[in-house]
């Protein structure tokens, strides 16, 4: 079976899904920052990976998991526009 246009509630769900994977590699962000704080370890590879994470990996993954969140927003509003056209 072929649709033409888009299935509403089928953007709906893949909306929300990018959303929650945002909302994840947020809490696994912090997971592993806490996790990074929390070993004992000194010395200049210590640095150096901590240095990475926090001057590259974060802001990546943050970055990621804004555009998540966006790219599902935007999707939710291309449902709604969908949606009201439909109406019409």
């Amino acid at each position: 079976m072929s649709i033409d246009g888009m299935d509403v509630q089928e953007v709906r769900r893949m909306a929300t899904g990018l959303r929650e994977a945002g909302e994840e590699l947020v809490t696994l962000e912090q997971d592993l920052s806490d996790r990074l704080a929390a070993v004992e370890w000194t010395g200049p590879d210590a640095d150096q990976l901590r240095e990475h994470w926090t001057g590259t990996l974060v802001p990546a993954i943050t970055a990621t998991s804004r555009r998540l969140t966006e790219l599902g927003e935007a999707a939710t509003r291309n449902a709604d526009d969908q949606s009201a056209t439909s109406a019409r």
